[in-house]
């Protein structure tokens, strides 16, 4: 873990525990915090008025002034005198649902009981930096990723709404807290997992799992593992993907579709971050990142009782909601650029731009599949493309009829723009034939998938495959 900048700070504990105070507060002065204690949140009122601190710990549960009207009371001193104060809760499990709102009320961070002190002071000290998130030196943020180029591993970004989540993640990646990342179909939330992951500095691995793919029967032992006859077919012991997982990152993809049974059982793991294979009484230590992802509002499936709340809160701590391609169009260019590099190579192909009027084209076009479904064109396009650019001619009539008549026009014309800089005459027959064969070739031969994936109808295709003779050989 980096080192600490939480040395010399002023901490303010408040709880109605005694032993809890006595223990925390003395733990916390060992590591270099000055800390006054408070057994209510009246007295720690007083002492915030009193005094400038620069933490806040509080229970959510105290007799008489509540933590949430305590915050409520510390952050209007704080835009009056411009204290800044970070503010953690402490919460018992029934209270989770309270921490959370207390979060969406200004608080920092929520912790549970009991306080794990070295967690404490990690959430400390990531609560710090987001306070002075202002005073860090934006080259510490780009010893992680190009803030500027805006390009970390296969995450392509230029808008600020992506700029702003970055920022978060680098500043929260090293946090131990639950992640739960939403967004549409094909906006990347996988790929956005995996920068978490990395720049957790985690030691093990990044294990995704994609829980609407496993068979509900099959789901505890995909998570669990299991010992060699725990069930009729366990010829032998396996592990987990939680156990997998221990030492690095669980990314549980499309977490909405976990059966509640099986979200019971995930609950009670997260909760005492232990678990045991199928047919053993053996307790596994959890020591798993988990970040899940869903595209769907998990809170109208709380409400409808699809999902459990006290799940919902437990995996909720960290939020990260990505926008769909259509609300960050100054992204459209940069992710097609990579795309583009990226078929070149595995097609061996040299293509060095993207002409003007097919980048209109792009940036005008709503790709209700967000940047999954950039990536299908942009890879279609590499591979029917016979000069050094990407064209309207090479992208599918859907642009056109989304973002104007201009492919159109050229891809039965032949013509190119002014714009485009290429005077090559192409063959209009040679592009759609070649484009009809390896579409063809990627679904087997299967006319229904081809014919989708191209966005024409089945009798189009069956057409198009009788006059280039494009039959399958086998």
């Amino acid at each position: 873990m980096a080192e600490t900048i939480n040395k010399n700070k002023k901490l303010l504990l408040i709880d109605d525990e005694k032993n809890l105070l006595r223990v925390v507060s003395l733990n916390l002065a060992k590591r270099g915090f000055s800390v006054n204690t408070s057994l209510s949140a009246e007295e720690g009122l007083k002492l915030f008025y009193n005094n400038s601190y620069d933490v806040i710990i509080c229970d959510l549960r105290l007799s008489g002034m509540s933590g949430i009207e305590l915050l409520t009371k510390v952050r209007n001193a704080d835009k009056d005198g411009n204290k800044n104060t970070v503010f953690i809760v402490i919460t018992a499990f029934g209270t989770i649902k309270q921490a959370v709102e207390a979060i969406k009320l200004g608080a920092d961070d929520f912790i549970s009981k009991p306080v794990d002190i070295s967690s404490l002071v990690e959430n400390i000290d990531l609560a710090l930096r987001r306070r002075n998130y202002a005073k860090i030196n934006d080259f510490e943020l780009q010893k992680d990723f190009d803030l500027n180029g805006n390009i970390f591993k296969d995450f392509i970004f230029k808008s600020p709404q992506m700029k702003e989540i970055f920022n978060e993640v680098a500043l929260t990646s090293k946090s131990a807290s639950n992640v739960l990342i939403t967004g549409e179909t094909g906006t990347g939330k996988e790929v956005l997992a995996k920068v978490i992951h990395i720049l957790s500095e985690r030691n093990g691995e990044f294990i995704p799992i994609n829980l609407s793919a496993i068979p509900e029967g099959l789901m505890e032992s995909e998570l669990f593992g299991y010992e060699k006859g725990a069930f009729t077919g366990a010829v032998s012991n396996r592990k987990g993907k939680l156990e997998t997982a221990n030492g690095g990152t669980l990314f549980l993809d499309e977490i909405a579709d976990m059966p509640l049974p099986m979200q019971v059982k995930l609950l009670r793991v997260i909760q005492d971050k232990e678990f045991s294979r199928l047919g053993s009484n053996e307790k596994i230590k959890l020591n798993a990142k988990i970040i899940s992802a869903t595209n769907i509002p998990l809170e109208n499936a709380v409400i409808e009782k699809k999902f459990r709340e006290d799940l919902f809160y437990r995996i909720n701590v960290l939020h990260f909601k990505i926008p769909p391609l259509r609300e960050r169009k100054e992204d459209i260019i940069p992710l097609a650029n990579f795309f583009v590099k990226k078929y070149c190579v595995i097609n061996k192909k040299n293509i060095s731009a993207i002409t003007d009027s097919a980048i209109n084209l792009l940036k005008n076009y709503t790709f209700p599949g967000n940047t999954r479904e950039l990536e299908n064109i942009i890879e279609r396009a590499v591979v029917v493309s016979t000069s050094d650019s990407i064209m309207p001619v090479h992208l599918p009539k859907t642009l056109a009829a989304d973002g104007g008549g201009e492919a159109e026009k050229f891809r039965y014309t032949g013509a190119a723009s002014e714009n485009d800089d290429n005077k090559i005459n192409i063959n209009l027959d040679g592009v759609e034939m070649e484009l009809i064969k390896n579409a063809l070739e990627k679904n087997n031969y299967n006319q229904t998938r081809t014919a989708a994936v191209l966005g024409i109808t089945r009798k189009r295709l069956i057409t198009k495959i009788k006059k280039y003779n494009l039959f399958s050989d086998k």
